[in-house]
């Protein structure tokens, strides 16, 4: 039986190690922020706000990504869906894809177990 870490556990490890993993100057250089939200709505106003500029760890509910919603910033619709991990159907994958494009957007995936209730996904700057 599998055993998944817990948000919080995931949360304190990417904390810790990321800017252990770099030089003191790189470390200095990276700028990761993280987000954590619990509902559509929180999603939209925490994702539609952050800086496009810099990484970001979203920590949200899977269930947000159940019925391919979009989610409408500023800068046009992202798009939320999941698709089962053809090599390993244990797995979801999660995209929260940017509108095609244009400047400013950020894109988001991420992969997890697919009885998790709670995943990470990685946004970078595009």
């Amino acid at each position: 039986m599998r055993t998944f870490p817990t948000t919080r556990t995931v949360l304190m490890a990417v904390t810790l190690l990321l800017p252990g993993a770099m030089s003191p100057a790189r470390a200095a250089e990276a700028e990761v922020s993280i987000l954590r939200v619990a509902t559509a709505t929180e999603l939209q106003q925490a994702f539609c706000a952050a800086d496009p500029t810099v990484e970001h760890i979203l920590v949200l509910p899977a269930a947000l990504f159940v019925d391919s919603e979009e989610l409408v910033c500023p800068v046009g619709p992202y798009k939320l869906y999941r698709i089962i991990e053809h090599d390993d159907p244990d797995d979801f994958e999660y995209y929260l894809d940017p509108p095609f494009g244009t400047a400013g957007r950020l894109g988001c995936d991420g992969k997890a177990g697919r009885s998790m209730t709670v995943i990470a996904v990685n946004c970078r700057p595009l």
